[in-house]
């Protein structure tokens, strides 16, 4: 008789759908229309368009092992820089896997723990202090030369999101979090020198040995998100 049930409310879901009509909060299929039944999503990242330090086009997905648990993967490609200075261009990766746990009864809580990697080149023309002495410059050099960075770390958000269409296929995602990132960065192939960049915020000393260091992380964004598929 469970089974009945189930697979009687499971078809009105479906007519209702293909009617464009929402499923009534009494009727045995209310809630496969109100818990998303997703197994495979295609989800995008629109604030790394915006990223002040190092701008990036962001595109993930999300595979739902089951009403609970998914399993996400988040890949960017960097295009352009602040991060150190006066940046000619800059290229570089990000890879943000992780594992999601869904939470509230209609499943659109969620708290998530995401690995972060990140790597960039930065290609930087700018004034290079030459020829250390007792950390004084001999001379300063006007050159382009290469800024490097890598980044490891990990993130715990949490988020929610709301439906955008009837059928469930499109919504979004508001996030935000706490992590830790160990960084190491510096020039290359740029020895005995020092770099003073006009960016306030970059908390490397400029020298020509690799900095290493901790530093905390808010992340936080928008996603949208497109379900490919059900289960």
């Amino acid at each position: 008789m469970v089974l009945l049930a189930e697979t009687s409310g499971k078809a009105q879901f479906i007519r209702n759908e293909l009617l464009g009509k929402r499923t009534p909060v009494n009727s045995p299929g209310y809630w496969r229309a109100d818990v998303d039944t997703g197994k495979l999503y295609l989800r995008m990242n629109p604030v790394g368009l915006i990223d002040m330090y190092d701008m990036n086009i962001n595109i993930g997905s999300e595979y739902r092992i089951n009403h609970n648990w998914s399993a996400t993967m988040d890949a960017g490609y960097i295009y352009f820089s602040q991060y150190a200075g006066r940046v000619k261009s800059a290229s570089g990766i990000l890879l943000r896997p992780g594992i999601r746990k869904y939470a509230g009864k209609r499943k659109d809580f969620f708290l998530e723990l995401q690995l972060h990697y990140k790597e960039v080149s930065y290609r930087v023309k700018d004034w290079l202090e030459k020829s250390l002495v007792n950390d004084v410059a001999t001379y300063e050099e006007y050159k382009t030369f290469r800024y490097h960075k890598q980044v490891f770390g990990a993130h715990f958000t949490i988020g929610a999101r709301e439906y955008l269409s009837r059928n469930h296929r499109w919504f979004f995602e508001v996030y935000a979090g706490v992590g830790l990132h160990y960084k190491k960065e510096g020039m290359r192939n740029e020895t005995n020198s020092r770099y003073d960049p006009p960016n306030l915020l970059l908390i490397a000393n400029g020298s020509s040995e690799t900095v290493k260091r901790f530093s905390p992380a808010v992340p936080g964004g928008i996603r949208l998100v497109f379900r490919l598929s059900r289960k």
